[in-house]
């Protein structure tokens, strides 16, 4: 197979910032993998805020595939992910018009078991699983939903390597390794991908993709980090160079008043000053000359 290695632009970005969501590490290999095999259908199963549904619908919408995008979701949380309201579907159905509204995308609020009977048995290729996270309900997917997939399909896991608390889809991921052809991911909590079909033409790049994705993160990270402290040396610069216009001006300033300061005490200001108050009382005789005399002439 010869697999393209690809650099997108993942337009959901200009709504919002996910590099610190858990899926993020795993998005170019997902859209490659899209891109790269072509799929009719993919499901998942917990979408959340969408970081995976948005790189298979980014894949399908550069590569002009028909796919169709299956998200299902009650959009109401659980106990790993916190709960929610109708705010968090609205965030991703909002993005999907923004940027995916002519794809074939639908977002199912149901429960994965309500969610079965919408889908015949062998008509999935991509299935991802990303609901409650305990050995048990991640087992409980799989087992129900695994008839769903067809005969070359393929199965995302999300958090494999995640084993705290009562987390425990490693557990069930080492079980599924004994009798599947896996790869694996360990970086944005663990991607565990399974191949229902042993001769799966990507199985044969297996070392080649893990290696190259999880690389592919730590640039992508560096990068961002390389662009994080350009920036701040820019802003530093910046204000530096305010500070410098503020001293310049307080300097300016105290220049003004030492000047005002000699003025005020030369013998010219002192004359000056003298005349003013002569002038004054001399206006005030002119003006007031009835006022005066009866003040100070007693008159």
């Amino acid at each position: 197979m010869n697999w393209k290695y690809l650099n997108p632009k993942f337009e959901y970005e200009e709504s919002f910032n996910d590099m610190s969501w858990p899926w993020v590490g795993h998005r170019y290999f997902a859209y490659d993998l899209i891109r790269n095999i072509k799929p009719k259908r993919v499901v998942e199963l917990g979408t959340h805020r969408g970081t995976s549904l948005f790189s298979f619908c980014q894949a399908v919408k550069d590569e002009k595939i028909d796919t169709e995008l299956c998200a299902v979701d009650t959009w109401q949380g659980d106990e790993h992910a916190g709960f929610y309201g109708d705010e968090i579907y609205g965030e991703v159905n909002d993005v999907i018009k923004k940027y995916y509204n002519s794809l074939n995308v639908r977002l199912i609020r149901k429960t994965f078991d309500e969610a079965l009977s919408d889908f015949e048995d062998k008509s999935i290729d991509i299935l991802h699983i990303d609901g409650l996270h305990t050995y048990e309900a991640v087992r409980h997917d799989f087992e129900t939903w695994f008839p769903k997939l067809k005969d070359d399909g393929i199965v995302f896991f999300h958090d494999i390597v995640v084993t705290r608390d009562d987390f425990g889809v490693f557990k069930f991921w080492k079980e599924l390794k004994d009798n599947f052809e896996t790869m694996e991911f360990r970086h944005s909590y663990g991607l565990g991908v399974l191949f229902n079909n042993k001769e799966n033409e990507v199985m044969n790049l297996r070392n080649d993709l893990e290696l190259h994705y999880s690389y592919l993160l730590e640039d992508i990270e560096n990068g961002k980090i390389g662009e994080l402290q350009q920036n701040l040396v820019i802003k530093n610069m910046e204000i530096k160079e305010k500070n410098t216009e503020i001293e310049e001006k307080n300097e300016e300033i105290k220049e003004k008043n030492t000047e005002i300061e000699l003025i005020k005490s030369s013998s010219f200001w002192k004359m000056r000053n003298f005349y003013l108050k002569i002038k004054h009382y001399f206006i005030f005789i002119f003006l007031n000359p009835r006022k005066f005399f009866k003040k100070y002439l007693k008159i």
